[in-house]
């Protein structure tokens, strides 16, 4: 990419800056952008039903596990437990347990964990 800046003054004359150079990698192949920090981001929607889509990024490759709790603390669904290479994913978690059963309407956690990274988030599933 080749940027400039232009500054404009209150009495209207302006002046650009010199290009200014910048190397953005991406894997073109898969058409992947780097991530710059490992994240977990908010699930969409929130309220859900009867299913949510999570995302995350991961700064490199690394193992992950993203799992949902309940209230209590109780493992209800195990959604990745693998090594993921770096960059954005998402995942949907369609409000079913290991067992493949429905889940009752409340509130639920996720959590990644990465590498040295840890993170927990809450939902709400509403019937």
């Amino acid at each position: 990419y080749y940027f400039y800046v232009v500054c404009v003054y209150s009495e209207g004359s302006s002046m650009p800056s010199e290009i200014l150079h910048y190397n953005y990698l991406t894997d073109i192949e898969d058409n992947v952008n780097p991530a710059l920090i490992t994240q977990l981001l908010n699930n969409y929607p929130n309220p859900f039903n009867p299913e949510t889509t999570i995302r995350f990024t991961l700064q490199e490759t690394a193992p992950a596990k993203l799992y949902v709790y309940n209230i209590k603390g109780q493992l209800v669904k195990k959604l990745i437990d693998e090594v993921l290479p770096s960059g954005m994913h998402q995942i949907v978690w369609n409000g079913k347990d290991n067992n493949n059963r429905n889940v009752a309407s409340g509130m639920y956690f996720y959590r990644l964990d990465s590498k040295n990274y840890s993170c927990i988030k809450k939902m709400l599933l509403l019937k």
